[in-house]
């Protein structure tokens, strides 16, 4: 569907008006619209005509009532240019995309540990449903990140490929980035354990900023070409973690290699069994250590600093001097943050 079919203005059935178009989901467009009464929502569009079955994602999203999940509003039809139409509305969320919070460089590693959690906790109470419902394209864009104040949440959205899956042999056709697919997505297999491999993907990227896999696309690369060009990179090591984030203990190693295991057997099962592992991982991080009395009296001046505006650059530099240390860095780089963003308090 053309991404120009509804205009700034447009009314849909008396009741949301389009403000913007926000992007393209896998089987429609979505739009920011105000409801009349309701105030601002996320609008998705599709046709009726060409996907029979779109209302899927809408009764899939209906059933996953959790924080770390884009709530769904409203679903119905309409029809524009003598074409019949399905939309459902959800809650709006201004924060923007993962990918955007994943390379913005203010955002500390106890921060990116803690929408790793919501990303695994959504998706556990997918996982969690009877039958199961598997996401199937779980990447940066579909994660939306929601910010309250100093706090972030992760959202999973867009379960445009989602469906439940077959409980007796827990596979489904593939679908999805390739990117962030596991070996046997590939192969037109899938399941809650190559859930368990994308969403690994992500939070790897997440942690270190980089992909886990290597590889090199020639700009004129087929789609096929592409393809087998990521799906060959999946027998490449995994790269120690600590080589890209000095906060995190080489114990993500290990959770790193499990979690992305090339055969999807040796993976955990599904992400309620992968949120355990990630907490069993975050418990083993090292006991924090008695700090170097130099660095100490860094972060006794900053704070100290900091109760005042006129003082605050000083502070500033003062705790950026002393979060040269990684396990200062992991305990005051979202203050740090903060403050350079001008917030206080």
């Amino acid at each position: 569907m053309s991404r120009k079919l509804l205009m700034p203005g447009a009314l849909i059935r008396d009741t949301h008006t389009i403000v913007r178009h926000l992007g393209s989901g896998a089987f429609g467009d979505v739009y920011l619209s105000r409801h009349r009464y309701m105030g601002l929502q996320a609008l998705k569009t599709f046709s009726l005509d060409d996907n029979s079955d779109a209302l899927e994602e809408a009764y899939l999203l209906a059933k996953l009532g959790h924080r770390n999940i884009v709530r769904m509003f409203e679903a119905n039809d309409f029809e524009h240019c003598g074409k019949q139409m399905g939309y459902f509305t959800m809650e709006y969320i201004e924060g923007g995309s993962l990918r955007g919070a994943a390379e913005n460089q203010e955002i500390g590693t106890k921060d990116r540990i803690g929408i790793g959690k919501d990303i695994l906790s959504g998706l556990a109470f997918a996982h969690a449903q009877q039958p199961p419902i598997i996401h199937r394209d779980i990447s940066p864009s579909n994660i939306l990140v929601q910010r309250t104040g100093h706090a972030r949440t992760a959202k999973i959205s867009d379960f445009g490929l989602a469906k439940h899956i077959d409980t007796e042999s827990m596979i489904a056709s593939a679908a999805g980035k390739y990117l962030y697919m596991a070996p046997e997505s590939f192969l037109d297999i899938h399941s809650t354990a190559t859930d368990v491999y994308a969403a690994s993907v992500v939070l790897f990227e997440l942690f270190t900023g980089t992909h886990p896999f290597k590889f090199s696309l020639s700009s004129t690369a087929t789609p096929k070409e592409v393809a087998e060009v990521v799906r060959q990179s999946r027998q490449s090591d995994i790269p120690a973690v600590i080589n890209f984030n000095g906060d995190l203990s080489a114990s993500w190693d290990g959770f790193f290699r499990a979690a992305l295991a090339h055969d999807y057997e040796a993976r955990p099962k599904d992400a309620g069994a992968l949120l355990r592992f990630y907490e069993e991982t975050l418990a083993a991080e090292p006991a924090e250590l008695p700090l170097p009395s130099e660095l100490v009296g860094l972060i006794d001046r900053a704070m100290f600093l900091s109760q005042q505006a006129v003082t605050l650059d000083e502070a500033i530099q003062a705790l950026d001097e002393a979060c040269a240390s990684p396990a200062v860095r992991f305990k005051y780089g979202d203050l740090l943050s903060q403050w350079k963003a001008g917030i206080m308090g």
